[in-house]
């Protein structure tokens, strides 16, 4: 029992114990009769991240969101044209609709 904890050690301290990031991807695309869902995503294993998800229902309603996180932090793109949105730009998320303007809306 001894030796093998001491084998253990050693091993341990043979390898260094600290996970390397590595790039990767990963991807997915649903489609039924309810509309369709996808995701994409990579990174490039130096903490960079770069992808896209979304959906559209079967009334050709639709959410496509892109984004990016690295050093500079989350950044995020949505396309829609889901009803009750408009062209905007909060916490850093930029917002661009192809919706009409519902009425009572400026």
């Amino acid at each position: 029992m001894f030796v093998l904890a001491v084998l253990s050690c050693i091993a341990l301290v043979q390898s260094d114990g600290i996970h390397q990031p590595q790039p990767y991807k990963f991807g997915y695309s649903i489609k039924d009769k309810h509309g369709e869902q996808h995701r994409d995503e990579s990174g490039n294993g130096a903490g960079a991240v770069a992808g896209s998800y979304g959906y559209t229902d079967n009334k050709g309603i639709a959410r496509q969101v892109n984004y990016v996180a690295d050093k500079a932090g989350f950044r995020a793109q949505v396309k829609t044209n889901e009803p009750g949105t408009a062209n905007q730009n909060p916490a850093a998320v930029q917002v661009i609709s192809n919706a009409p303007l519902l009425q009572g809306s400026s």
